[in-house]
């Protein structure tokens, strides 16, 4: 399943009781096998939805599934999918449209957090439906990482790859492992996880700037600089890759290819946060 209409509008980078709203309408498992297919239909419809960034109606079909079947695993997941993707566009506000501050910035910020709980509830529900469903497990600790419960989403992302066959995307839950590691500042394991996704996708954008990112923290600015250039060179849309870029430049004191690196940076989105900060190590 390709999320390509929702990602290509993140160009720079994807309650409680509100969840259970959306969660628990049915009754407890499906009454028939008529029921059941019923469903299994109405979530596909749901996917479809989703796979078009259609986000309302995707959820209404989602519920819609529940109501036949409470304990449907890929209704849940979609759910969970609708509001990781309404955090995201949260996010393309505050930090790429603009870089927001202020009462309005923490307004949508509290609101993404919700969206962010609201899918972890969802993707909960998935798992406990089903709990060899690979996906909503690496679903579930990609918001784990997005709610910097890094803990968590090391466990859920194991656990997805665990089930491999139920991914859609093993090397995107792995290298989501190696960035958690990252986060918690295990560098070995975050290489390890980060090389291996990239054994088996070789030009992920994502798995190559993180281990810019490794080994820059690391303070191995030579590997960090050449990952950072293959990521650009291969015009993944990653901003942040020019804004290290850019910071590994100065640490080996490239200064005369600052100019350059600012101007490819800021042209990405030239109103974002990580272009501000672009410009301030500009010379």
């Amino acid at each position: 399943m390709s999320w390509s209409p929702l990602i290509a509008k993140l160009r720079g980078y994807p309650v409680i009781a509100a969840a259970i709203a959306l969660s628990v309408a049915g009754c407890a498992g499906a009454d028939s096998i008529e029921d059941r297919q019923r469903s299994a239909t109405r979530s596909e419809l749901a996917k479809d939805f989703l796979r078009q960034g259609e986000l309302e109606p995707a959820a209404t079909e989602a519920r819609r599934a529940l109501k036949h079947d409470d304990e449907n695993p890929e209704a849940y997941d979609v759910l969970g999918l609708v509001s990781f993707f309404r955090a995201l566009s949260n996010f393309e506000l505050l930090e790429v449209e603009e870089c927001l501050t202020g009462i309005d910035a923490e307004a949508l910020r509290a609101e993404q957090d919700e969206h962010y709980m609201e899918a972890a509830s969802h993707f909960e529900r998935a798992v406990a439906a089903d709990p060899d469903y690979g996906e909503a497990w690496s679903n579930w600790g990609t918001v784990a990482l997005q709610l910097e419960d890094y803990e968590e989403a090391v466990s859920h992302l194991r656990r997805a790859l665990g089930h491999p066959a139920r991914l859609r995307n093993p090397a995107v839950t792995r290298a989501n492992l190696g960035w958690a590691h990252f986060k918690l500042d295990n560098h070995v394991q975050a290489t390890k996880e980060l090389r291996q996704a990239r054994r088996f996708q070789p030009e992920m954008c994502v798995a190559s700037y993180r281990l810019g990112r490794v080994y820059f923290a690391r303070e191995e600015w030579e590997n960090a600089r050449d990952r950072f250039v293959n990521v650009i060179e291969n015009d993944c849309p990653i901003q942040e890759a020019h804004l290290y870029l850019m910071k590994t430049h100065t640490e080996l004191g490239s200064r005369d290819a600052l100019a350059d690196a600012a101007r490819a940076c800021i042209s990405l989105a030239p109103d974002s946060c990580t272009a501000a900060r672009c410009r301030a190590l500009a010379p």
